[in-house]
């Protein structure tokens, strides 16, 4: 299982090995309780985000999670942000690189893209062997577990600041001056940088699946590699390759989505669930998903 932003917070349900963890989740996310227990931070998004992890993922699924149990493998997606002029992060960095979440559908010449940062994928992953450690590449443990996907969600100002390299363990010295936020931001849709980027392609390796299902939230079912949609990875050959083999499956919306990104209330939240739950079924009886599970 992986994923980033929302979906790491999916991954990391499904992690726990029960059903119940996803309805946990949808049940209590925007009620009056997850309100009022997440009511002592500045930003209410942030509070309520922090509110749901401490709910849903308590000591039976952290157990669920941390099994012991060598095959299993979650990877979660953060974004190390840094200035290109290594100056420590300040409000209006903040500031600008919500411009960029804020004008990510906009056609490619109309996005604002702050040219004053690097932004960099950083991997959280369970049961991760020592040889793939990297700055790049780090263990998922039971100490920075919440704390990871707090910061795989964090669009900078919506949910409040963003969270710092010793908030997610031991900090390297290369996370000097630098931040945690949203995972989308740097990688959305890891397939191409994990077959071409060097920092990856051992992971990739180790990983091997043979079958991929794919959770995309655009009902146009464009498989975007980062929340700034510069790049859509459907004609990737490798991803055509794998289609045509029956070995890739992506399940997007048939509908447009009513719960938008910053949706804090429960009503609308489990409408938007049972509409996914309908298409669901309708799913698991077409040909091209049978197919897919070999039935």
């Amino acid at each position: 299982m992986m994923g980033a932003s929302a979906g790491g917070y999916a991954a990391a349900d499904i992690a726990t090995g029960t059903e119940r963890t996803v309805m946990k989740g949808w049940n209590y996310w925007g009620t009056p309780e997850c309100h009022a227990l997440g009511a002592r931070t500045h930003s209410r998004f942030r509070a309520h985000l922090r509110s749901s992890i401490s709910y849903v993922m308590e000591e039976e699924e952290m157990a669920g999670v941390f099994d012991g149990d060598p095959r299993k493998k979650l990877l979660l997606f953060t974004t190390r942000v840094r200035r290109t002029d290594a100056k420590p992060f300040r409000s209006f960095d903040s500031y600008r690189l919500f411009m960029k979440s804020a004008t990510r559908k906009f056609p490619k010449g109309l996005k604002y893209i702050p040219g004053k940062y690097r932004e960099e994928p950083v991997a959280f992953v369970l049961n991760l062997p020592d040889q793939f450690h990297s700055e790049y590449i780090r263990p998922l443990t039971r100490k920075n577990y919440h704390a990871v996907i707090e910061a795989s969600c964090l669009v900078p100002v919506a949910m409040g600041d963003p969270l710092g390299p010793e908030d997610l363990g031991t900090p390297l010295e290369s996370d000097f001056n630098s931040v945690f936020i949203d995972g989308g931001y740097s990688l959305k849709m890891p397939m191409r940088l994990f077959e071409q980027d060097s920092r990856f392609t051992a992971l990739n390796q180790w990983l091997h699946p043979d079958k991929t299902i794919v959770f995309c939230c655009d009902p146009g079912g464009n498989l975007w590699e980062t929340s700034s949609r510069l790049l859509r990875l459907n004609a990737l050959p490798s991803i055509l390759e794998a289609e045509k083999e029956n070995r890739f499956l992506a399940i997007h919306p048939d509908h447009t989505v009513e719960a938008g990104f910053l949706c804090m209330d429960n009503d609308t939240t489990m409408r938007t669930f049972y509409r996914g739950q309908e298409q669901a079924h309708r799913l698991l009886r077409s040909e091209k998903v049978l197919r897919f599970f070999g039935c």
